[in-house]
């Protein structure tokens, strides 16, 4: 039985919409290669179990799952994309923003603590 764990009824319908997606490319460029489940699961490093559940898009397994098959299809900087600076517009939105304030330290709390 699969862990429970509040984090996965918070994933959004749409980013569980995106992972279904990459399982599904996940699956054709294994397909491509003509190579089995289990053949893809050893060259990952992978159970068979796991790569299943990747191509099915299941958010109930370790984005390690989904890298190890990146990085075995050839394309192991697929995440490098994702955020970078230009497509972040609500990011660069709200670090222009006069409301936003820094999270720091307080002088005192160092003071609070001895050796």
């Amino acid at each position: 039985m699969p862990r429970e764990s509040k984090s996965y009824d918070l994933v959004s319908d749409a980013a569980l919409h995106s992972l279904g997606r990459l399982g599904a490319r996940l699956r054709e460029a294994r397909l491509r290669r003509n190579w089995t489940q289990a053949e893809t699961a050893e060259k990952a490093g992978l159970s068979d179990s796991s790569v299943k559940k990747v191509e099915a898009g299941s958010a109930r397994i370790t984005i390690g799952a989904y890298l190890s098959l990146l990085d075995v299809f050839g394309v192991p900087t697929a995440f490098n994309s994702v955020l970078q600076a230009g497509e972040d517009t609500l990011g660069e939105a709200l670090s222009r923003s006069s409301l936003r304030q820094r999270a720091r330290q307080s002088a005192t709390a160092e003071e609070d603590w001895e050796i």
